[in-house]
């Protein structure tokens, strides 16, 4: 008797096996990312770079991936983010040092920079160059 094969959504659309979990380096990230688009994986690879303590910028992060007009489009795939907190997209913040997006999610990325030891004020990162990456 033969079983049918069960194929997981990531063996369909093609990504990698790999496993939330076992993402700890640049290459694993780069494994687990098969399968997403060129945009997402250097969204998150720009993300995952930028070390505790710092915080850097939708628009800075567009630069980085040579996308300097992406943005928005950054932050759309930072909310979508499949590998939080590895990949650490609470630090990426407005270029006013705000946490964009709904209330309860901004002061959870607020507190989170905070532990991280990032100044705040006014519910806005204190964006010097000390803490800018």
């Amino acid at each position: 008797m033969l079983f049918p094969i069960r194929l997981s959504y990531r063996m369909i659309r093609g990504m990698s096996a790999l496993r939330k979990s076992d993402v700890r380096t640049e290459k694993d990230l780069r494994e687990y990312l098969k399968g997403w688009s060129k945009f997402e994986r250097d969204v998150y690879l720009a993300t995952f770079k930028i070390p505790e303590g710092r915080v850097s910028t939708y628009s800075r992060v567009a630069r980085a991936i040579g996308r300097p007009k992406a943005q928005r489009a950054v932050a759309n795939a930072l909310h979508k983010n499949p590998l939080y907190p590895i990949v650490p997209c609470h630090r990426v913040v407005k270029s006013d040092g705000g946490f964009g997006g709904e209330r309860r999610a901004a002061a959870a990325r607020r507190r989170h920079v905070e532990r991280e030891g990032v100044p705040t004020k006014d519910d806005r990162v204190v964006l010097t160059g000390k803490i800018l990456y």
